[in-house]
């Protein structure tokens, strides 16, 4: 876990540790503070502690049992308002996958419009609750 700095923050769950270092610098980049973690299980645990979260980026295959998908939804029960992007490299979210209001963005992506959609999510999630 990485520290806490001001700005919103972001729950980063990737199982490939590589993959995950190179998405927490993307959104330490671009002002936000990143919580990691490597499963959907230990995601679930960071979530109880931290509680208020901005917005969950996340892969769908995970190490053990909680895929992104499932992990997303979860997410969404407990905060309805956080953005949510889920990624893969493996498949495309069909109907049914992803929460009310979600994004998918297939692997590679672009960091740039990854950050660009997260902004644009955060800044409509904050003017729904306004």
């Amino acid at each position: 876990m990485t520290d806490h700095k001001p700005g919103p923050s972001i729950l980063v769950v990737e199982d490939e540790s590589l993959v995950r270092m190179m998405a927490v610098d993307m959104f330490e980049d671009a002002g936000f503070s990143v919580l990691e973690a490597s499963s959907g299980e230990k995601a679930l645990e960071l979530m109880k502690q931290c509680g208020e979260l901005t917005a969950l980026f996340t892969d769908v295959d995970l190490a053990k049992t909680i895929d992104g998908f499932y992990l997303a939804r979860m997410v969404h029960d407990a905060h309805p308002q956080a953005p949510i992007i889920v990624v893969s490299g493996q498949c495309i979210a069909t109907d049914g996958d992803l929460p009310e209001g979600a994004r998918f963005i297939g692997k590679p992506y672009d960091p740039d419009v990854v950050t660009a959609t997260l902004n644009e999510m955060i800044s409509a999630a904050g003017q729904n609750q306004g």
